[in-house]
């Protein structure tokens, strides 16, 4: 942002403060849904209704037929048939109990009966029960069966349950309107059978029960489908490994899609889906949704606490699943209040320890951190709602919408994470690729250097050989050898040996380069006797090519501190490499103070260096030239280089194609 420009003060907040904003968007985002929740038409019952009880045996509605458009609730009676499936045949011999006792006398199937009096005229009427937990249900009017949802029966193996509501249709017998209902729940070692409530109102203005609910249902089914298809879709075009938490959301996502096509109506329209199993998967989905949950939160930890929490309920969950798939409804009923202990407290932990570790959330972090605020908040809020510590609020429960909240942020999470990760992808395939070509270029590089290498160790064995040969045969001759001769071929011998010698110590010293092993063992010395010291030893290796070797010293060179067999390395290696370029010409080596410094050029008159050449001279395996019969081994200018800088010097080159060649370093005077 430019200098100058002020934020707005939310914005400045939200940059500096960004937990604190994320959970206030969070608690906001809560509360707009517990109102929208709440607004007219949201509540799954629209038509008002009126509460009749049950007095001398009838539930009277004949008094209440002019309040069209009612549904009347007809709660309980004052008794019931415990341990009876009761049936038309049976209903006048059967022996019912007291509700009262209905607390402490637990029953696995029981019977209802409601004695109703309606208006006269055969209106038909739509019967809704309901009931608190998944019953299988049966439903006699006036001696005949009209509806059933599952199948009531005696034992456990004999029942199968469905749904904790069932509507069905009947009219009156002369205004009258008996009916029974038998119910039977196995599954849940606490409940049993439960007494059911009936609402009932005319037809025409009746709507299905849980067809709203069943209609939501798939609606968030459907949502939660496409965002785990989207996902999964996504981890398979890029299954790399950190994608592997796109997975693990995807099949989060396809856990929450289980469990809410389990809880509303919505599975009831899968005919390949039994009510048993039903109830299985309703326990097994959390399990589910535990497991892949954790593993995706897992992205955001670390330490040993936050381990310890993921690990914990994972481990928790898996044990849960293996009960669930081995034991029987009552015992994993009876655990699950343990497991749901277990789950609050990882929770609470690990919510917490996971806000406070990231306390400066990036983009993906914060995205994730409000979908999982918006679901906590609702979570507990839909807990405190139904232990009625809202009394004064509908029960209007905001979790279903929350986990949909919850989906998308982790979903935009997933995206940015995705999209991070992309963009290094490519950042690093550039970065490889150049790093390819930079090897492809090395490797050029150094099959040229074993050519060069090759070629110029071929040159002074072959000279040694040969005048090795002619020096044997000047003594082997039986009269006294030329003197002089003999001594002009050992020259020549120790010139090619010293040559030889060189280039194994310029490959030697690229080694201790490397390797950080290459000593500099500094003395005071001056550079003109440095100078004429390395022309002198080394003039038969120098003198090549018909070429005038210059030598001009401007005045009196001070001291310098430095290493003088280094120094004269470095000094041999740019003559020979003027000399290698320049044929009939002259090689001019200078040196001056000026400024406290000395500087010494070594300068030709040979072919000159390609402009586009000049930036990597001084690197490994690099010719000055590219091409020619002598290129040398491409080490002596990389070596000089470090020789220089190691002595807090510089070097640098000058030429021009076809004009020749300027190699100058400067070195700091006077003993350090």
């Amino acid at each position: 942002m430019p200098a100058g420009i002020q934020l707005p003060p939310l914005q400045r907040f939200a940059k500096k403060k960004k937990l604190p904003s994320i959970l206030l968007a969070a608690a906001l985002t809560a509360a707009a849904l517990m109102v929208l929740v709440r607004l007219p038409g949201a509540a799954r019952q629209t038509v008002p209704s009126i509460t009749v009880e049950e007095r001398n045996g009838f539930y009277a509605l004949s008094n209440t037929a002019q309040q069209k458009g009612l549904a009347f609730v007809l709660p309980p009676g004052p008794v019931y048939y415990p341990n009876v499936l009761l049936t038309p045949e049976t209903a006048e011999t059967a022996r019912p109990e007291s509700t009262d006792w209905f607390s402490q006398l637990r029953s696995d199937y029981l019977s209802q009966r409601f004695h109703v009096r309606l208006p006269r005229g055969g209106n038909v009427y739509a019967l809704t029960f309901t009931l608190s937990g998944r019953h299988a249900m049966r439903v006699y009017v006036n001696g005949k069966p009209v509806g059933q949802s599952g199948i009531p029966g005696t034992t456990k193996a004999d029942t199968e349950i469905w749904e904790n509501n069932l509507t069905c249709y009947a009219a009156s017998a002369d205004g009258e309107m008996d009916v029974i209902l038998q119910t039977a729940q196995f599954y849940h070692y606490r409940s049993g059978a439960q007494l059911a409530t009936l609402r009932i109102q005319e037809a025409g203005s009746a709507p299905q029960a849980g067809t709203a609910s069943a209609i939501k249902g798939f609606l968030i089914v459907g949502a939660l489908l496409c965002a785990a298809v989207l996902l999964a879709c996504i981890y398979l075009l890029h299954p790399r490994p950190h994608s592997r938490t796109t997975l693990y959301f995807a099949l989060a996502c396809f856990s929450m899609a289980l469990r809410e096509c389990i809880q509303t109506q919505a599975w009831t329209y899968l005919p390949f889906l039994p009510g048993n199993l039903s109830f299985l998967l309703e326990y097994f989905s959390v399990v589910l949704l535990t497991i892949f949950l954790s593993l995706y939160l897992g992205q955001y930890r670390s330490g040993k606490f936050l381990q310890l929490i993921q690990y914990t309920a994972i481990g928790g969950s898996c044990i849960y699943g293996v009960l669930l798939l081995f034991c029987g409804s009552i015992f994993y009923t009876w655990v699950l209040k343990y497991y749901q202990a277990l789950l609050i407290a990882c929770i609470i932990c690990g919510v917490t320890g996971l806000f406070y570790q990231m306390r400066r959330p990036n983009p993906e972090q914060a995205a994730a951190l409000y979908g999982i605020a918006v679901f906590y908040i609702a979570a507990v809020s839909d807990i405190l709602m139904y232990n009625r510590l809202f009394r004064f609020l509908p029960k209007a429960p905001i979790s279903e919408a929350a986990m949909l909240v919850f989906v998308l942020a982790q979903t935009i999470s997933l995206f940015l994470m995705n999209s991070r990760l992309a963009a290094e992808a490519r950042e690093t395939e550039k970065k490889l690729t150049a790093e390819n070509k930079a090897l492809e270029n090395l490797n050029q590089m150094k099959t040229e250097f074993l050519g060069n290498v090759s070629h110029e160790l071929k040159t002074p064995l072959t000279v040694v050989s040969g005048y090795a040969q002619t020096a044997r045969q000047l003594l082997d001759r039986p009269n006294s050898p030329d003197q002089k001769e003999l001594d002009h071929k050992m020259k020549l011998i120790s010139s090619e040996a010293e040559r030889l010698s060189l280039m194994v110590r310029q490959i030697l010293d690229v080694t201790r380069i490397e390797e950080g092993r290459m000593r500099i063992e500094k003395a005071p010395c001056r550079v003109d006797e440095i100078i004429y010291a390395a022309i002198e030893t080394h003039y038969p290796i120098l003198n090549k090519n018909a070429n005038q070797l210059n030598i001009r010293i401007e005045g009196l060179l001070p001291l310098i501190n430095a290493d003088r067999g280094k120094l004269s390395q470095v000094i041999v290696n740019l003559i020979s490499n003027a000399i290698r370029f320049t044929a009939n010409g002259s090689i001019t080596v200078m040196a001056k103070a000026e400024d406290a410094q000395i500087t010494v050029s070594v300068a030709d008159t040979g072919s000159g260096i390609p402009p586009e050449m000049l930036p990597f001279i001084f690197e490994r395996y690099h010719s000055s030239q590219s091409s020619g019969r002598d290129t040398g081994t491409g080490l002596g200018l990389y070596i000089c280089k470090h020789i220089i800088e190691e002595h807090g010097g510089q070097i640098w080159v000058e030429s021009q194609v076809g004009r020749g060649t300027t190699v100058s370093f400067m070195l700091p005077a006077g003993p350090l």
